[in-house]
């Protein structure tokens, strides 16, 4: 379904399939198993069940031990902190987008600093 940019009121599409991060996006497609790919959408899938706003650099905790999330680190990201939490970030997105309702999302603050990540969330009915 759609993501819509908060901001504007206006649907996002092309974010997994150019630049930058469609080729980052295309990395952990390359990088990670299917078992492992699916494993990860399936947990994504799992938490977005659970609410109607969330934040995805606070939704994986730190630590990915033993997680669907750790191959995102230990093989697409190749243990680089900054990449697999960007590509955390996409795997996130594409679940959103994946998702049958339509989510707002946007780049806000928390007692005046900015938040790493991007918080999504469901439109008021």
């Amino acid at each position: 379904m759609a993501i819509i940019d908060f901001e504007t009121g206006k649907p996002i599409v092309g974010v997994l399939a150019r630049g930058e991060r469609g080729a980052k996006y295309n990395l952990v497609l390359a990088r990670l198993t299917p078992a492992e790919l699916q494993a990860v959408r399936d947990e994504l899938d799992r938490m977005i069940a659970t609410g109607d706003i969330f934040t995805s650099s606070w939704m994986p905790g730190s630590d990915w031990r033993n997680t669907p999330f750790q191959p995102l680190y230990t093989r697409a990201a190749r243990t680089d902190h900054q990449t697999s939490a960007l590509m955390f970030g996409l795997m996130v997105w594409e679940a959103f987008e994946r998702h049958d309702e339509v989510w707002y999302t946007g780049k806000f603050e928390k007692d005046g600093v900015p938040i790493s990540g991007r918080t999504y969330f469901q439109p008021e009915p």
